[in-house]
């Protein structure tokens, strides 16, 4: 049974194999950019395959705000490569062989269907937004970006202010 998880929780570590042949660890990648992680089960969901379209579609505008979005299945290497080809993906899919998604109160069997769902990790490696189920990753952007608006402490501040700020830190 998976364990609840909640906004400002601590998202759980994990160390998974990429579709880029390396094994990425959230801690690592959190200090960088917040991270927005995708759990699917079922690569031939159209749902699924919509939703990482909508997420590979959406990449240019995560990375200026300066969000990596990571897809995370129990699929097998070879399936997850083959998805990654077929719909062009701009993100890395991660092999979850170990069961990480339970740490997130995310249940993704390996036969059936489970609901997909989205975290969005903060640099903190806290949990800053979740939707799990999520109805469809298109219609949750909104709320995702600005749970990411949110999540910066200077997001608010006057392009002025964070110039002066930089220029002190600098000079």
């Amino acid at each position: 049974m998976a364990r609840s998880l909640t906004v400002g929780d601590e998202a759980p570590n994990f160390d998974l194999s990429s579709t880029e042949g390396s094994l990425l660890m959230l801690c690592d990648e959190v200090p960088r950019n917040l991270v927005v992680l995708y759990f699917f089960a079922d690569a031939d969901s159209p749902a699924v395959r919509e939703d990482l379209a909508a997420l590979s579609a959406a990449r240019d505008e995560l990375a200026r705000r300066r969000v990596n979005g990571l897809g995370v299945a129990p699929l097998k290497m070879p399936d997850l490569k083959a998805l990654q080809t077929e719909l062009s993906l701009a993100f890395p899919l991660l092999r979850d062989d170990r069961k990480f998604s339970l740490a997130y109160g995310i249940e993704t069997p390996e036969e059936g269907a489970a609901a997909p769902a989205l975290v969005l990790v903060g640099r903190d490696q806290s949990v800053r937004w979740m939707a799990n189920p999520v109805d469809s990753v298109a219609s949750s952007l909104a709320d995702l970006q600005a749970a990411v608006d949110k999540s910066s402490p200077t997001s608010n501040y006057p392009k002025s202010v964070i110039n002066r700020i930089v220029d002190r830190w600098v000079n």
